[in-house]
C-alpha cells in the first residue's frame, strides 16, 4: 500500500470532492481516482459511497480516515522536525487583503525567508468575504483578511489594527476647513467593495447625512481607488496606512473632520484541525513577532 494514495484519500474525505483533492495535490480528477481504486483494491473495501454527488466515506471509510489523519498529522512532525535540514519543499497557499498587501506582507515574507527555507508561496489576494469563503472551503491554508471568522473550524489571531481616514486631492480637500459630516455626505466616495464592513459602516455614517442617495464608488482594488482618488473623482475613505506616501507626497490631502471611522482589525486565520495547522500556528507567530516592534513603531500604520 503507498503512502501516496492515503494520502490522496485523507484530501478527498477532509475537502469532500475529488475535484477539491485533486485542485490540492495539483493532479487530474482521473489519476485521483486511480489512486483511490489501488488503495481500495489493496484493502479489499470500498471507502466511498458509490452514486452520490459529493464524497461520502462508507464505514469502512470512515474507520480509515482515522489513521489517515494520524499519517498527516505524523508527515507534518517529521517536516516541522527536520525543517533546518530538509530538502522538501512545501508551498503554503496564503489568500490576504489588499490592505496587508501594501503594508507589510512584502517585507514580512522577506523576513520569513530567513527562517523557513524551504517553504515557498501560493498567494491569493482577495476581498475578505471571498479569502473567508476559501479558507473554509479549504482552498487556501493561511488568511490574512478583516476578522476574526466566527467558526468552529478556524482559528484566528489578531495582528494588528489600521485606523480609516477620509483623503482627497488638495483643490477638493481644501473646499473647507473642517469637513461635517453632511459635507463628505454629497461627495462621491471611494472606498471598499460594497460588501466589506469597512464600506458598510462608512453608509451608515454617512447616509443619514444627505438628502440624496449616498454616491458610493467601490472596488476591491485600492489601487484603483487611489488613482480615482488623485484623479478628483471623490473623497476616498481608505486606512492611512494605504495611502501615506500619497499624503506624504501632498498628492492626497487627510480631511480635517469630526467623523471617527472604526478602525479596522486584521487576523492570521487557518483551519484549527488538519495537519498543517501546527504550521500555520508557527507562521501566525512569526507574523505576531515580525509585527510587535514594527507596531510599536508606527512603521505600517502612519
Amino acid at each position: 500500500m503507498k503512502v501516496r494514495n492515503l494520502d490522496t484519500f485523507y484530501w478527498i474525505a477532509s475537502l469532500g470532492s475529488f475535484r477539491a483533492a485533486a485542485d490540492k495535490l495539483n493532479l487530474t480528477q482521473p489519476a485521483i481516482s486511480a489512486r483511490i481504486q489501488v488503495l481500495e483494491q489493496d484493502l479489499g473495501s470500498e471507502l466511498f459511497v458509490r452514486e452520490v454527488r459529493n464524497a461520502e466515506l462508507t464505514s469502512d471509510g470512515r474507520r480509515l480516515f482515522v489513521f489517515a489523519e494520524r499519517l498527516m498529522n505524523l508527515n507534518q512532525d517529521v517536516l516541522t522536525a527536520f525543517s533546518d535540514t530538509s530538502n522538501i519543499e512545501q508551498t503554503i497557499r496564503v489568500g490576504s487583503s489588499e490592505t496587508i498587501v501594501s503594508t507589510w506582507l512584502p517585507d514580512f515574507m522577506g523576513y520569513l525567508n530567513q527562517s523557513y527555507k524551504r517553504i515557498s508561496f501560493d498567494l491569493r489576494v482577495d476581498s475578505t468575504d471571498n479569502l473567508r469563503n476559501a479558507l473554509v472551503a479549504r482552498e487556501i491554508d493561511l488568511a490574512f483578511l478583516m476578522g476574526p471568522i466566527a467558526e468552529v473550524s478556524i482559528t484566528n489571531h489578531e495582528l494588528c489594527t489600521y485606523q480609516m481616514i477620509f483623503a482627497a486631492p488638495r483643490e477638493l480637500a481644501e473646499l473647507h476647513d473642517t469637513w461635517v459630516p453632511s459635507a463628505i455626505a454629497n461627495q462621491s466616495i471611494l472606498t471598499f467593495a460594497n460588501n466589506t464592513k469597512p464600506s458598510r459602516q462608512i453608509r451608515e455614517l454617512l447616509a443619514p447625512h444627505t438628502k440624496n442617495t449616498l454616491d458610493m464608488t467601490t472596488s476591491t482594488s485600492l489601487g484603483a481607488l487611489i488613482r480615482l482618488a488623485k484623479a478628483g473623482m471623490g473623497v476616498c475613505a481608505l486606512p492611512k496606512a494605504v495611502i501615506k506616501n500619497e499624503i506624504a507626497s501632498g498628492e492626497l490631502v487627510e480631511l480635517n473632520t469630526e467623523i471617527q471611522m472604526p478602525t479596522i482589525s486584521f487576523t492570521a486565520s487557518y483551519v484549527s484541525a488538519g495537519p498543517e495547522s501546527s504550521l500555520m500556528t508557527d507562521l501566525s507567530n512569526s507574523v505576531i513577532e515580525f509585527l510587535k516592534p514594527r507596531l510599536i513603531k508606527n512603521i505600517y500604520q502612519n
